[in-house]
């Protein structure tokens, strides 16, 4: 969304044929500037959905305000949480009440280690997760490829597919 030229990319790839989507962290839109305000007009006109990143915490509140500028958009709108403890699995929850049928999916994505950072999911939190999904009654969820391990015995009901089926190296 930084890019110069993003709402003209947007129109472009629409007018090609394909509806575009995007993931922000949603600084650009909750700026409430001239650009942002463009950005969320080409967006409403253009785009099918927008997925808002709450990975980094320190600044979740830009997220936060583009998720209410986008509700006024007819888009699909996700939220990105990244699971890595019970706490986090709280934090989604919460988040889902907050949003209700607002938000297309809350799509989860495992803490995975990168860079430096050796960390990944606590154990026993899976297991959390899947009992609070349960508990709640919680269907507007999608998990990333990174819990397909976890899943394939999950009592939670999902849809599997192997995880290369969408990639273009398939032979």
């Amino acid at each position: 969304t930084i890019h110069p030229e993003f709402c003209a990319f947007l129109k472009t790839v629409y007018e090609s044929g394909v509806v575009p989507n995007y993931t922000t962290n949603g600084i650009s839109i909750a700026k409430g500037d001239m650009n942002s305000e463009k950005i969320l007009h080409y967006t409403a006109k253009y785009c099918g959905g927008v997925a808002v990143s709450f990975g980094n915490k320190a600044i979740r509140h830009y997220a936060e305000q583009a998720i209410e500028k986008l509700m006024s958009c007819d888009v699909h709108i996700n939220i990105h949480h990244i699971i890595s403890d019970k706490e986090s699995v709280d934090e989604f929850v919460a988040e889902w009440a907050r949003y209700g049928d607002s938000i297309l999916y809350h799509v989860l994505l495992p803490l995975m280690p990168s860079g430096r950072s050796q960390e990944g999911v606590s154990d026993g939190t899976f297991e959390y997760l899947e009992y609070v999904i349960e508990q709640n009654k919680i269907k507007n969820v999608a998990f990333g490829a990174h819990f397909i391990k976890n899943l394939r015995n999950s009592r939670i009901k999902t849809w599997l597919y192997d995880e290369q089926s969408f990639s273009k190296n398939i032979i």
